[in-house]
């Protein structure tokens, strides 16, 4: 089973998705375009530094391309595993998602295939601004000017458009441990679902 955790900056994806992988023994996969250069035996420090590269060239297109190969990677070169997901195609298309673009990231889900379920963490902007700052008040994201976009239109659009199963959890008044609970029931009813298929 394949399940990708998505949402804004701060929305808990990270917490959520390690729980969940911890929680099912899946394997934890962050940030699939760090994952494709992990296994070809680059560090973290080289992998910021072709992240830096890439982001100079502010080419989109070419962004998008290589985070795809990512996406890529980690749903056909290790289609044998259950994976949680934290990030993948949604946002991808957050980011990168134009009128260029687009025809290409739908290529990929072609190549790819869907996510059995994609669960995305919903936060009002207070929330998650305020989820990063207790975690770090000087966290870098905070001056990024796309903080303090609501997104969830155009990430649930992309849901809606590419059929993908999905569902949508409120995170603002809950704590994590409600989050998770709430995640669980909703993974295994969906491994239910696909026994009964």
């Amino acid at each position: 089973m394949k399940i990708a955790i998505e949402g804004m900056d701060g929305s808990g994806k990270t917490t959520i998705a390690k729980a969940l992988a911890k929680r099912f023994n899946y394997r934890y996969i962050d940030r699939p375009f760090a994952f494709l250069f992990e296994e070809m035996g680059f560090n973290v420090e080289q992998i910021k530094a072709i992240e830096w590269k890439l982001w100079e060239t502010e080419d989109e297109a070419l962004i998008s391309l290589l985070y795809s190969m990512g996406l890529l990677y980690g749903t056909r070169c290790i289609d044998d595993e259950n994976i949680i997901y934290d990030r993948h195609y949604v946002s991808n298309y957050y980011w990168y998602g134009n009128e260029e673009t687009t025809p290409l990231q739908q290529e990929i889900i072609n190549l790819g295939g869907v996510p059995d379920l994609t669960i995305l963490l919903h936060a009002s902007i207070d929330v998650r601004i305020s989820r990063i700052k207790s975690r770090d008040f000087k966290d870098p994201d905070l001056s990024n000017v796309a903080m303090y976009d609501y997104g969830y239109n155009k990430m649930i659009s992309f849901l809606e458009t590419n059929n993908f199963p999905f569902v949508v959890l409120e995170t603002d008044s809950k704590t994590p441990d409600e989050v998770i609970t709430e995640a669980i029931s909703v993974i295994l009813n969906k491994k239910e679902y696909k026994l009964k298929k």
